[in-house]
């Protein structure tokens, strides 16, 4: 094996290498570079109902009379485009051995100074995640949606608010062939720190925090229908909205959010449920980020990291783990929670077994707890946390203060529907339900006070909150 050193002292130098590094990098005869993103044609007739700008494209949520398309326009030359394509090797090349970016791609692109920065947009998108890159950058995509080759699938906020009938919408962004979602899919799987495989075929990671930290579903081919591979990409905002954006949009109202600010300082218990996809943990994160202290040694526990410690906080997250035989579940995670001197509050972000019975232990010793929850109703919670795999007793579950439930509406598009309080019934040893907040009985305009008279452990949060009540609640903004 021949080993070339090769010293760069400028932009000059760069030509007089070129050659040699492309005969050492040159991808074998007959594989052939895809285009970066390949875009539909003649779609996007119809009436343009909004757009916007996303990098170097340029987008319009276009009605074409049966459905409403995400149609992207490129405005990045496309022969600069494919131009990054060829040299993607070269430039990785250099740019490892510490030159500077622009020198490089001025150098071995032959552009203008002047081009530098749409070339490195194309260097991302190219280097990044290719087809999905633009729908990562665009804030306004919620989620990303894979299901074989074909046309990739979005979930776009302005559709959700202003048209809630529709769920995905179709992009003009294609992947032409079987082959090229199976590649996607292991560059996702290897940037997010994994692998899939026929041994491995279902996944569920997080891309590394310089893209996003997005959790990400995989399912190989061999376990889906017809062989079609699935990628979805459900993205984080990057800070959870505080709870007063949550109160302004209608998502809950202003009540039920001082309710959570009270029992979360009293060392209250909770479980927020509802279907998937209704904003069970955007609502977990709002309460955390809004009324947690960053002094506090709050403890999360997930699957997936999706709920971030705000920067200098004292919080700590552990997220599960498995590496061939080694293994580090939920339930292992709650028991190191404790001993990592977590005294205030514990976090679960989604319960299915028997980390719930940690999490009462938990509680019984005094923290706060929180998790999250697939499940549609108050009885639903119930039925399912006293059955297998979870398996609580009914005393048990009523340790929890309350059950919220989130769910769909018109506007906005994920709400929180009911708030209930749990209490137990010792005679005839079962879960009772006291509802102490109802949306569609209550509507937005509910006070505190109303809210404080149906519940019946309210007195019990007020004598355990650290802070008298009415000082608590005397900052609006505090939320």
């Amino acid at each position: 094996m021949v080993k070339h050193r090769i010293r760069v002292e400028s932009v000059k130098d760069f030509k007089s290498i070129l050659k040699l590094l492309e005969g050492l990098l040159k991808p074998r005869r007959g594989k052939q570079h895809q285009p970066t993103v390949r875009i539909e044609l003649g779609r996007s007739s119809g009436r343009e109902l909004y757009s916007y700008s996303v990098g170097a494209y340029s987008i319009s949520l276009v009605d074409t009379g049966n459905e409403v398309i995400y149609v992207m326009t490129p405005q990045l030359q496309q022969d600069l485009l494919r131009l990054v394509e060829r040299r993607l090797d070269v430039v990785t090349a250099l740019m490892k051995r510490g030159n500077d970016v622009g020198d490089v791609l001025v150098g071995v692109l032959g552009i203008e100074r002047s081009m530098v920065a749409e070339a490195l947009y194309a260097l991302r998108s190219v280097a990044g995640y290719r087809q999905l890159q633009a729908l990562l950058d665009d804030p306004q995509i919620t989620d990303i949606s894979v299901v074989g080759p074909g046309s990739v699938w979005v979930k776009h906020r302005w559709v959700e608010q202003n048209l809630p009938e529709f769920d995905f919408i179709r992009t003009n962004v294609v992947l032409n062939s079987f082959d090229e979602v199976v590649e996607l899919q292991q560059t996702i799987a290897t940037k997010s720190g994994t692998y899939i495989s026929t041994s491995n075929p279902i996944v569920d990671a997080q891309l590394p925090p310089k893209d996003g930290a997005h959790r990400v579903h995989l399912v190989a081919y061999t376990v889906s229908t017809s062989r079609r591979p699935e990628i979805v990409i459900r993205k984080k905002l990057s800070t959870p909205p505080p709870m007063s954006k949550l109160v302004e949009e209608g998502v809950l109202p202003e009540a039920a959010a001082k309710l959570f600010k009270v029992l979360i300082h009293a060392r209250g218990s909770m479980i927020v449920a509802g279907p998937p996809g209704s904003g069970k943990t955007t609502l977990l994160r709002s309460i955390l980020h809004s009324f947690v202290p960053l002094g506090w040694k709050a403890a999360i526990i997930e699957d997936t990291g999706e709920i971030d410690p705000p920067p200098g906080s004292s919080w700590v997250r552990y997220t599960t783990f498995e590496l061939g035989a080694v293994k580090v579940d939920l339930f292992e995670l709650v028991k190191a929670s404790l001993r990592s001197s977590a005294t205030k509050l514990i976090v679960v972000g989604e319960t299915r077994g028997e980390e719930a019975k940690v999490l009462v232990q938990s509680m019984l010793a005094g923290l706060g707890g929180l998790t999250s929850f697939h499940g549609s109703s108050p009885e639903d919670v119930v039925t399912r946390f006293t059955g297998p795999p979870i398996n609580l007793s009914p005393l048990q579950v009523a340790m929890f203060n309350l059950v919220t439930i989130t769910g769909y509406g018109e506007r906005p598009r994920r709400q929180v529907k009911q708030v209930v309080e749990l209490m137990y019934n010792q005679s005839e040893d079962r879960v009772e339900f006291n509802v102490v907040w109802s949306r569609e009985v209550d509507g937005l305009s509910v006070d505190l006070s109303t809210i404080a008279s149906r519940l019946r452990r309210w007195g019990e949060l007020r004598a355990k909150a650290e802070i008298p009540v009415e000082a608590l609640l005397s900052d609006l903004q505090a939320y």
